[in-house]
């Protein structure tokens, strides 16, 4: 059940598994947003590429995970959330 809030409060969450599979080596990501304790979006991915590094991985799952609370956030306030 989603609650009301005056404020709205947004947070996200993201984790990555460097080459976790051993055929192909390619990571897998997931992120999820919450708008207080509302999950709003997630999502989980095997990566099409394979990264050099854990912290390219990171990265990657970071950038998308601030594109989405972004547009969240506009979404909300569009909807008349402050």
């Amino acid at each position: 059940m989603y609650k009301k809030y005056e404020h709205v409060y947004i947070s996200g969450y993201s984790d990555s598994g460097y080459a976790g599979d051993r055929e192909d080596r390619e990571s897998t990501t997931g992120y999820g947003t919450f708008v207080r304790e509302n999950l709003m979006t997630w999502r989980s991915k095997k990566q099409d590429v394979v990264s050099r590094s854990s912290a390219k991985v990171e990265y990657r799952v970071m950038a998308h995970i601030s594109c989405e609370m972004v547009w969240l956030k506009n979404l909300l306030m569009e909807l008349g959330f402050r």
